[in-house]
């Protein structure tokens, strides 16, 4: 029996995924539930385990973004169903009852072709193709249109790319500008005279990250506003509700959890900052769901970035948020957020003010497809006027990053004045 392993639905809102890591190779025995691929989805990874066990074929490279329910793999139980997966996946013949799927997605079943069969050559015909010769052409750079296959009927299989490889490497004298040649001393490369200390892949979540951002600064047109809070209140606040919910046992207020509230009913009253442009629309959103940065660290010691959603927000108490968002944190820390909890969100706060009390702003970019962010930073002591005195208070920079396709300045003015009458009077969040 072959069995299927797919890109799975995991979220109402998931559409695709990136092949983050085959914990396998290619002909690899796994055992059945063992986790043998890794995605990434809007920032969080998920494992997908094996439903059965079998060698496994890879046809879906590390890297690939595909749709949800492509094929990415099987898992052949005999040595023949091992060959024939190899060849060009399941044939057609065989009956759907001999084809298992890895998880259900809710979605029709995809072709029980393989993905590598359809591509064309430029004679207009199919190109004959291994799953795993096309993978390694790939991962090397060869183009396997030029490949005379030998196995049968022609078809391409892996020791003609790897002769290509060969003849490539052989014949090829690179030019760069800036080549890339390994020093002695260290190990490392240098590239244009730099000696390089570390080189760290751009894939996983990273990658993800890139893209986002990327997007994000192609598509819109962001202006950043700046402003200042006296956190005096919000700070008195904080210190007389954590006094009284401690000993009952009750979480922690964090400046967070005022913040997402203070914002929340801030886009109540501004609602054009809870939008989002598809397309020729400027879509308000009924619901107010905010996300919030947890920065998390990688298996490689790096760190990254996941927004998890806190929804309806503005329905809420405080210490409703301050329990959705600890849970949520916990769990974007240890990889256990669910899809859905990433997604859906129509405005998101993010705070450096955790990483020490130095003074600070920042312009964070626009989480697509929302049309502002909220960048909050350290509490420091600064100078202020204070009923025509000059004394210290407890100062809070504040940014908004908005979408200037979407608006003019005046909402995000606006927005900023009703976030600051209530931090600076958090009683004003009561009205």
């Amino acid at each position: 029996m072959i069995t299927k392993l797919f890109i799975p639905k995991l979220g109402m809102t998931m559409e695709k995924a990136t092949i983050a890591e085959w914990r396998y190779r290619h002909g690899d025995r796994v055992e059945k539930d063992a986790p043998v691929l890794v995605i990434d989805t809007e920032k969080v990874a998920n494992e997908i385990e094996a439903p059965t066990a079998g060698r496994l074929v890879i046809v879906a490279s590390v890297g690939e973004e595909l749709p949800c329910g492509a094929v990415v793999g099987y898992i052949a139980e005999t040595e023949e169903a091992f060959a024939q997966a190899e060849k060009g996946g399941v044939p057609a013949t065989q009956s759907a009852d001999a084809v298992t799927t890895a998880i259900e997605t809710g979605e029709p079943t995809p072709p029980l072709v393989a993905r590598e069969e359809l591509p064309e050559c430029a004679l207009g015909e199919r190109l004959k193709i291994s799953p795993l010769a096309r993978r390694l052409a790939k991962e090397q750079g060869i183009d396997p249109k030029g490949i005379t296959g030998s196995g049968p009927g022609g078809r391409i299989v892996r020791k003609d790319i790897e002769a290509a490889g060969k003849d490539a490497t052989a014949n090829t004298v690179t030019a760069a500008a800036a080549p890339m040649v390994p020093v002695a001393s260290s190990g490392h490369a240098a590239v244009g005279g730099k000696r390089t200390k570390e080189v760290v892949p751009l894939k996983g979540i990273r990658k993800v990250i890139s893209d986002h951002m990327q997007l994000s600064h192609s598509v819109s047109a962001p202006v950043s506003v700046i402003s200042e809070i006296d956190m005096t209140e919000v700070i008195a606040l904080r210190e007389r509700i954590n006094s009284k919910v401690a000993p009952l046992g009750g979480p922690s207020i964090t400046f967070t959890d005022i913040f997402v509230m203070a914002a929340a009913k801030s886009l109540k009253r501004t609602p054009i900052l809870n939008s989002s442009l598809i397309g020729n629309e400027i879509l308000i959103w009924e619901e107010v769901n905010i996300g919030f940065a947890v920065s998390i660290q990688m298996e490689d010691g790096k760190n990254a970035l996941v927004v998890p959603v806190i929804h309806n927000a503005d329905r809420l108490s405080l210490l409703e948020i301050s329990t959705r968002r600890k849970d949520l944190t916990d769990r974007a820390r240890t990889g256990r957020l669910a899809i859905d909890e990433t997604a859906g969100g129509t405005f998101t706060i993010t705070n450096t003010g955790t990483f020490g009390p130095w003074w600070h702003v920042q312009t964070p970019i626009i989480n697509q497809p929302e049309a502002a962010i909220l960048g909050t930073a350290s509490i420091v002591d600064r100078p202020a006027v204070v009923d025509g005195s000059i004394v210290i208070r407890p100062i809070m920079p504040v940014s908004l990053t908005f979408d200037h396709r979407i608006m003019d300045g005046a909402p995000p003015a606006q927005f900023l004045n009703y976030l600051n009458e209530m931090l600076a009077d958090p009683q004003m969040m009561l009205v």
